[in-house]
């Protein structure tokens, strides 16, 4: 008998459901904290909601996926788990930063500066971007020059989930379809420390959600939705420095297409305002679920079509990893062929209005 590995699963098993039941009574409490506080979301033009709620609700999974990780690395083994540590300690400078920004509105400057400097932890600490894979299976060394799509590829990911968290539920759906899928990434690669730190991730979220599906009673804030995006943007660095015969490379494709509807909304709609000559750093609703949410779709189903779509993503992504080189091509245009005809759908419908 393997006690090593019994105490692993034991202990995973145990922090898990701690998280998910002392989250869901944190997320209760707060959110009377939050009211009596005035951490309160106020309707905007641009708002998806229309009447005054309570934000920052995403600092109880965020501290309790912190608080797992920690006591995860510390029972098992902690000097096992020096590069997991530094993970979780870069993704709560984000967090922190988000924190303040529900309460005071920080500026760009400084939001950008943390999220850099947060990134530059990941890159330089756990592992830099030095690869590039193409689906053909052919690899493009970048070495030190991979720092500069590393910072862009992290602060990307964190800005962009951030922009998406706009209608009840989505930015939680999205993250239980992507913590899922690396979860069962790290069960087939055996890494216990990558699963624990989704697993926990999970439970937080799940627990959450509970509080902000439509009709939401909290928001995540910027303290959730920021740790969200840079915790799913740096890790694919940190699987990558835990599996010998993946790389980074690699990593980065499973990544993007686990977070794929979030990346391509984004994108999407950033590339649309360049096109039309409009300022991509003002404040819009042109993202496409917002177009849907002004066309009159309701925020939980908004939500499940986000969450179908991230599914679909996630089982693309398994196929990309275990599949042949040219079968990777087909999926991924596979993939954007239907995101392209998603957005058509939606943007069709916007006209028709």
């Amino acid at each position: 008998m393997d006690t090593g590995i019994g105490l692993t699963d034991l202990t995973l098993l145990i922090l898990a459901a701690a998280i998910l039941i002392t989250n869901y009574f944190f997320t209760k409490w707060f959110i009377r904290y939050a009211k009596v506080k005035r951490i309160t979301d106020y309707p905007t033009e641009r708002s998806s909601h229309e009447v005054p709620t309570p934000r920052g609700g995403g600092v109880g999974f965020v501290l309790f996926t912190v608080l797992g990780t920690v006591l995860f690395a510390f029972i098992t083994g902690i000097g096992n788990h020096t590069e997991l540590i530094i993970f979780i300690t870069a993704a709560l400078f984000v967090a922190i930063l988000g924190w303040f920004d529900d309460k005071n509105d920080l500026s760009k400057r400084v939001r950008f500066s943390v999220q850099l400097f947060s990134a530059l932890i990941i890159l330089l600490l756990i592992g830099n971007f030095t690869s590039l894979y193409l689906p053909n299976g052919v690899y493009i060394h970048l070495g030190i020059l991979g720092l500069l799509p590393g910072l862009i590829w992290i602060t990307g990911n964190t800005n962009i989930y951030n922009f998406m968290d706009g209608v009840d539920g989505i930015a939680s759906v999205q993250a239980l379809s992507a913590a899922a899928g690396w979860i069962v990434m790290a069960f087939l690669w055996d890494q216990p420390s990558l699963m624990a730190l989704n697993v926990f991730l999970f439970c937080g979220v799940a627990s959450f959600l509970m509080f902000n599906w439509s009709p939401a009673k909290i928001f995540m804030g910027d303290a959730g939705s920021l740790f969200l995006g840079f915790t799913f943007g740096a890790m694919p660095f940190l699987a990558a420095s835990t599996l010998d015969q993946l790389s980074v490379g690699m990593a980065v494709w499973i990544g993007g297409l686990l977070l794929w509807p979030f990346l391509f909304d984004g994108a999407f709609t950033i590339f649309r305002r360049l096109l039309r000559g409009e300022n991509i750093f003002q404040a819009h609703r042109s993202h496409l679920y917002q177009k849907m949410n002004i066309g009159g779709w309701k925020h939980k189903s908004i939500s499940l079509i986000y969450l179908l779509f991230s599914m679909l993503s996630c089982v693309i992504g398994f196929l990309f990893v275990f599949g042949s080189h040219s079968f990777q091509w087909i999926l991924i245009g596979l993939l954007f062929l239907f995101s392209l005809l998603f957005a058509a759908v939606v943007l069709m419908s916007d006209n028709k209005k």
